[in-house]
């Protein structure tokens, strides 16, 4: 019996999954049903994780890859930016070259006797539910911390603080593209959109959706560029604050709570 090499592949942006098999089948049937919700059942997959899926895609992207579509008689629904469309023909392609690889591989495999032994490489998936592409736009080094402000999307500014030891380790420089990373119930909402407070970093937004548990609920609101921030609270907090789907809210994050990373 012959011996056969089997493997699938992602596309990565520095070290985070991209694009894979499952994504570009997401992205595929958004495009054929024209909702993520219909996507969502096709696939056997919950609302929350398709939405999880889009999100990270969008957040990763240099450009959006799904947007709304208001109006119609179905009173619009989703569709698949050009951008997206590129991106999954140049998946095809580089799908169709990697299983040229793996049939190459069987080949020489089968062409020696023995024993192999296949090594599956490790991924390392980070629990902060907010990872946001960011570009350092300024250091400000202090005697035993730094502030770095960093820029989102050429819009949002906002402000990380890390030790001066961390900013040699990571060698950060102005121009540097980091990942920012912050924690769900680290973000606080607000309906008041014209508060400010001074030691916190301010992101205004719309609310693009509510999930509830049982004692908690998550929020993601959609900020400019189609980018997200998830927020966790509990649910007396969510009914007190009156949260509905397309509202105008302001999220805050302490700078101290952001991590940065490079990968």
């Amino acid at each position: 019996m012959d011996n056969t090499v089997e493997g699938r592949f992602w596309i990565s942006k520095s070290e985070h999954s991209f694009l894979g098999k499952g994504r570009i089948e997401l992205l595929l049937l958004i495009e054929e049903t024209g909702s993520i919700t219909k996507a969502a059942k096709m696939m056997k997959m919950s609302y929350k994780a398709a939405w999880d899926s889009v999100d990270t895609m969008n957040n990763l992207s240099e450009f959006p890859l799904v947007k709304r579509v208001k109006g119609g008689k179905g009173g619009g629904g989703t569709e698949l930016t050009p951008y997206a469309k590129e991106l999954i023909t140049t998946y095809k392609v580089l799908q169709e070259e990697h299983q040229h690889f793996l049939n190459n591989l069987s080949k020489r495999i089968n062409q020696k006797n023995g024993h192999f032994r296949l090594l599956e490489s490790m991924n390392v998936r980070i629990s902060a539910r907010n990872q946001l592409k960011v570009n350092v736009i300024e250091i400000q080094k202090g005697v035993v911390e730094s502030e770095i402000f960093l820029q989102h999307h050429d819009e949002e500014v906002f402000m990380a603080i890390i030790t001066n030891d961390s900013l040699e380790t990571l060698d950060l420089k102005v121009g540097t593209e980091v990942h920012a990373l912050f924690k769900a119930n680290a973000v606080v909402i607000s309906t008041d959109t014209e508060l400010k407070k001074s030691d916190r970093n301010r992101f205004m937004g719309i609310v693009n959706r509510i999930s509830r548990g049982n004692f908690d609920a998550e929020v993601v609101v959609e900020l400019k560029g189609e980018s997200t921030i998830c927020s966790t609270m509990p649910i007396d907090v969510l009914e007190e604050l009156k949260l509905k789907k397309g509202m105008e809210v302001v999220t805050f994050c302490k700078p101290n709570s952001i991590i940065i990373g490079i990968w």
